[in-house]
């Protein structure tokens, strides 16, 4: 059987011992639905930045070329943020760059950790 208060507890203490602050927003949408240009801060949470490895499969006739991407994901515990009702397309600005949220998991269905996940944004800019 799994103490669910001990799990909790342990990503308590690693996110209070290394986490970092992100802060997320929505664009405001027109009468029409179209985002506009105005954000509404949804809230911060301290959580921990990682990158899950994910394989792309490219094939071309005969042959077949797979690379690996990386996807941005932020744990952090779910009672932060459940309140924030974050939905796909809010987005955070993590080292400079903007990431837009694709999805947030409740991690083993226990309701103690989240992990949302993330996606670049390409702007188009080269850094």
């Amino acid at each position: 059987m799994i103490n669910k208060q001990f799990e909790a507890y342990k990503v308590k203490r690693e996110i209070k011992r290394s986490g970092t602050e992100y802060t997320f927003v929505r664009n405001e949408a027109n009468e029409f639905g179209e985002p506009t240009s105005d954000t509404t801060a949804l809230g911060s949470i301290k959580g921990l930045y990682h990158e899950q490895n994910s394989n792309v499969a490219v094939t071309t006739g005969d042959t077949t070329q797979t690379r690996t991407k990386k996807i941005p994901m932020v744990l952090c515990l779910w009672g932060d943020v459940s309140p924030m009702v974050l939905k796909v397309g809010d987005t955070t600005t993590i080292n400079g760059k903007v990431f837009k949220v694709t999805g947030v998991t409740n991690i083993q269905e226990w309701g103690i950790i989240a992990d949302i996940s993330l996606e670049i944004v390409d702007d188009g800019v080269q850094a």
